[in-house]
């Protein structure tokens, strides 16, 4: 066994958890803030290394890259190289940025662009931008430098991250007794010495890269950089993150070359360490691309200006680490959009990611490679992803409710009277079960099951839909394939389900749909559903015991033969859950071509959502153990038993649960606020 992990499994959380968490929500409030009401830039440098993507994208002129501007740098290496490119961000502030920097290489000499941007020299932008720059720049734009040309004292160390920079490396670098960094890199510009030093001082190395972690993953300094928590969470399981980023730093020259770190630490650039567009040999090539108007700023989302301009066509997506903080139906909505105006036979997307691995389902569909990133000069990202998008997965935008659904409104007595339903059903379950089971000739858990249901199913999915929030997540994770496929639902009740799709979707990409249920009452309500929608022809009702192998085979597809099974909220009421795994891996096709998706009540948070620390279920002390313990106890009266990762340990040999990130989080139970468990979504391909 790892010793690292040993040592991971053996973390708490506890009070440090929620004290940072709370911390982080604090955090992500303020930087949407400022964010959204164009107040201050966050980058005042682009924080990914243009090196990669030259050599993984190699762009020309034939290419129209569509990417995030942050502080416009990697834009402009684009436009260097040839390329076309539209940059785009929701932060007017970026854009101001940009764009000032942009108009300055187009109408000042070499001289002086290089003084402003690389020296600071901020009385000399202030000369030009009353004189020539303001009357070239849009309306925004000028608003925002109206403002803020008097109170910016050096771009090195504006915005938010360069505030964090300045604090760092002014602040802690003195405070920890670290100046022989700023020593051996700016004044003596030795490298060598720099790494020398280093070696000599690694102790209190050691005790900057900790003080850094804890700012940033504590106490809300991933604000100051731009890193909303959702991104950061994807490496909170590993240990001493910043100690890493140093040591893979320490690999780059630091005076010739990494301007990244360099720039900071001296607080401006040099002639040789500075970005391309810097550089006096790239600046003409710069000018000439953006006098021949081949940048396009717009100040919004990648969805807004897909949707404003749909007649652009772009051959490369390229989208930082934003995707990272994105939850799944975000990246659906991004992908949908790029989808429909990326280049058919050239369209690629490119991203980085602080996950070892693809993070979210949408994305493992693309099958993205993974690129040679060694040599990365920012270092602060696990991976580097390039997917074609060749339309052999689908992007649909997901739905709510069909317009031929009459939703039936959901009232507090509503949903007082079926909370009181299902919280007495326990004490009244076996005379109810006895006079259905006579009634319909069913088994012992179907009768169960429809005893329970008879009454509810007006209400059902009323009362459900503020309950089962796992739901619309799992239709944002399931795979739709250019090619028809065959669906099944089991326990798909009312086939609310299927309302998470476009009556269009389902017409286009499903041959057969199977809403699979042991409750007649619920089944019924799904009939007249799809009849109201006209899907009659694609869609079938089947009442079916999933663990009965005769029932399976005589009502369902043959074996091998579906694309698709899912479980919504149903596995945790099948008393035969191992036997209910093995039915969906006999009727999915093998070898990853069948995918079984499980949205569900959990015991626990799972590996990801606790850092990978505490036990398989995510506990990870006493208090949270007592906490899903009555959880479970609660649910468990109701015949719904919360699933544990032994139930997918036991079908591991059916499935890759390992290979699709899962979605887990909590959310309170409607009229008892005090219960706030796990849900979760798992999609995993067959072996």
């Amino acid at each position: 066994e790892n010793p690292r992990r040993r040592r991971e499994g053996k973390s708490t959380m506890g009070p440090v958890k929620v004290l940072g968490r709370a911390v982080q929500k604090v955090a992500d409030s303020v930087m949407m803030t400022l964010i959204g009401n164009d107040a201050m830039y966050i980058y005042n440098v682009s924080w990914e290394d243009p090196r990669i993507d030259h050599t993984v994208l190699k762009c020309n002129k034939d290419d129209h890259v569509i990417t995030i501007a942050s502080a416009g740098d990697n834009a402009f290496d684009y436009l260097i190289e040839g390329a076309r490119v539209t940059a785009v961000d929701f932060n007017g502030a970026q854009i101001a940025l940009t764009e000032i920097k942009a108009a300055a290489c187009r109408l000042l000499t070499f001289e002086d662009f290089f003084k402003i941007f690389a020296k600071n020299d901020m009385d000399l932008l202030r000369a030009h931008y009353h004189q020539v720059l303001r009357k070239e720049l849009t309306n925004p734009t000028a608003a925002f430098w109206d403002k803020q040309i008097n109170r910016i004292k050096t771009i090195m160390y504006s915005g938010t991250s360069g505030i964090l920079a300045w604090f760092v490396c002014r602040g802690l670098f003195s405070a920890l007794g670290l100046g022989f960094i700023r020593r051996t890199l700016v004044e003596q510009g030795s490298n060598d010495k720099f790494q020398n030093e280093c070696l000599r001082h690694k102790r209190r190395l050691a005790v900057f890269c900790w003080v850094v972690d804890k700012i940033i993953s504590n106490f809300g300094g991933a604000m100051m950089a731009g890193v909303p928590s959702r991104q950061l969470e994807l490496g909170l399981h590993r240990l001493d993150n910043f100690q890493t980023i140093f040591k893979r730093i320490l690999t780059t020259n630091m005076v010739l070359d990494n301007y990244f770190y360099y720039g900071y630490i001296a607080g401006e650039y040099s002639e040789a360490c500075c970005p391309q567009y810097l550089k006096r040999e790239q600046f003409m090539k710069l000018r000439a691309a953006l006098n021949d108007r081949r940048l396009t700023l717009f100040e919004g989302t990648l969805v807004d200006v897909c949707k404003q301009h749909p007649d652009k066509q772009y051959t490369v997506a390229s989208l930082l680490d934003h995707m990272d903080w994105m939850p799944p139906f975000m990246i659906n909505e991004e992908m949908h959009w790029l989808q429909k105006q990326l280049c058919p036979k050239r369209g690629r997307i490119f991203w980085r990611s602080f996950s070892e691995n693809v993070h979210s389902a949408p994305l493992v569909w693309l099958k993205p490679q993974r690129v040679e990133d060694s040599g990365d000069r920012v270092a602060m990202y696990w991976s580097t992803w390039m997917a074609k998008m060749d339309g052999s997965i689908r992007f649909d935008l997901r739905a709510r409710q069909w317009a031929t659904t009459k939703a039936k409104t959901q009232t507090f007595f509503s949903s007082l009277m079926t909370g009181v339903k299902i919280v007495t059903f326990p004490l009244i379950k076996g005379m109810m079960a006895k006079r259905v089971a006579a009634k319909h000739g069913i088994s012992v858990h179907a009768s169960k099951m429809e005893a329970f249901y008879e009454s509810q199913k007006d209400e059902y999915d009323g009362f459900r839909e503020n309950f089962l929030h796992a739901r619309p997540v799992l239709a944002e994770c399931i795979p739709l394939k250019e090619t028809k496929m065959v669906w099944v639902d089991v326990g798909g009740g009312t086939g609310r389900n299927l309302e998470f799709f476009t009556v269009d979707t389902i017409k286009q990409r499903f041959s057969k749909i199977y809403i699979v249920d042991v409750s007649v009452s619920l089944l019924e309500v799904a009939k007249q559903r799809v009849e109201a929608a006209g899907l009659s022809d694609i869609v079938e009702c089947v009442f079916c015991d999933f663990t009965d192998n005769k029932m399976v085979a005589d009502k369902l597809p043959a074996q091998k033969t579906c694309d698709l099974v899912t479980m919504s909220y149903s596995l945790s009421m099948i008393p035969s859950k191992e036997q209910a795994l093995q039915s969906a891996a006999n009727l999915l096709k093998p070898k990853g071509e069948g995918v079984l998706g499980l949205a569900d009540f959990f015991y626990g948070g799972g590996p990801r959502a606790s850092r990978r620390q505490g036990d398989k279920d995510g506990i990870t002390n006493i208090f949270t153990k007592i906490y899903c313990e009555l959880t479970r106890l609660w649910f468990k009266q109701d015949g719904v038993i919360l699933l544990k990762r032994s139930v997918l340990e036991s079908a591991a040999h059916l499935f890759d649960f390992e290979s699709v990130p899962d979605e887990m989080f909590r959310k309170r139970v409607p009229l008892l606020p005090i219960l706030r468990p796990w849900h979760g979504v798992i999609m995993a391909p067959t072996k």
